[in-house]
């Protein structure tokens, strides 16, 4: 309706009709995406399409499922809803860490199955507070993060490839040279990184042996910067617990069905649904900078979130 009202004519792509399919019909000047391909395969298959467009907007942070250099060297721009769901990401990055350390989720299956087991339950928690988080990625999602951290008493350590000391003392936690020296007997680790070939299984059994034995892991970030064999390797042989938003093997929107065994098997593993961006604060945050970049764009003024 927002978009209806700045005079543009929208489209919607039909059920079960494909990017490029919808592409090549609407041809449109903007495009709004959130989190389908549109890949260089999509993008060839929609050529014509690609003679109107101007500028792809997506509807979300990252934009990883998009061929940017594709698009701008066809003169298309790109650019992202930045940090509009980091509040949500790190609501769920937190509620993953007080599950894990609580095993909250295990007690409410217990519950429902009839069982009473308090003093099992009570035995292993060590608490948040006082202990000590590594934050890797310190960007607007990993900024949050740490405010809630702070919050509950953690020690934040922060390593961000741009972050400096200045910026890091600024926000209350401790500036960290290398993703190493940031985990190095840390509690609890948080991964908030795109996925590049720098990042690529970053978070590797070396830098997980560094953790404290019985540590917690959170990604909530992109699969593929967790090297998941080493993860599962962590929790079998170094009691890591794992709370995950993210998969190697996930799952696509339409289906219903999670098929990798070496996730479900392991019981130190808490996944939710890839749900971090998914409440209804962040989508009205991101329908509202998905607003303010059409309308720079129309306006002819420089759009929010570009993607240089």
């Amino acid at each position: 309706e927002r978009l209806s009202s700045m005079e543009c004519e929208v489209f919607e792509r039909t059920p079960g009709e494909a990017v490029e399919q919808a592409l090549e019909r609407v041809r449109p000047e903007i495009l709004v995406i959130r989190s389908s391909l549109l890949k260089e395969p999509q993008l060839e298959a929609a050529s014509a399409a690609l003679e109107r467009l101007q500028l792809v907007m997506r509807a979300g942070a990252g934009v990883d499922n998009i061929a940017v250099s594709f698009l701008m060297q066809r003169g298309v721009s790109v650019a992202n809803a930045a940090g509009a769901n980091a509040v949500a990401v790190a609501e769920l990055t937190l509620a993953h860490l007080l599950n894990l350390d609580r095993r909250l989720s295990d007690q409410v299956v217990s519950l429902r199955a009839g069982e009473w087991r308090r003093l099992e339950f009570a035995e292993g928690p060590r608490g948040l507070y006082g202990q000590t988080l590594a934050v890797l990625g310190f960007g607007s999602i990993g900024r949050e993060v740490a405010k809630r951290a702070l919050a509950f008493g953690m020690n934040v350590r922060a390593y961000d490839i741009a972050l400096t000391k200045e910026a890091a003392a600024a926000q209350g936690v401790t500036w960290c040279s290398s993703p190493l020296e940031a985990v190095d007997d840390a509690y609890a680790l948080t991964v908030h990184l795109p996925l590049t070939e720098a990042t690529r299984a970053l978070v590797n059994t070396d830098l997980l042996a560094h953790l404290q034995p019985g540590a917690l892991l959170v990604d909530v970030s992109r699969s593929g910067v967790v090297d998941q064999e080493a993860m599962l390797h962590a929790a079998t042989e170094r009691g890591l617990r794992i709370g995950l938003d993210v998969f190697a093997k996930e799952p696509s929107a339409a289906d219903r069905i999670f098929e990798d065994e070496g996730i479900r098997a392991c019981k130190q593993v808490y996944g939710t649904h890839h749900t971090g961006a998914r409440t209804a604060q962040a989508a009205r945050a991101v329908e509202d900078a998905v607003v303010r970049a059409v309308s720079a764009h129309l306006h002819k003024q420089p759009v929010p979130g570009m993607i240089e």
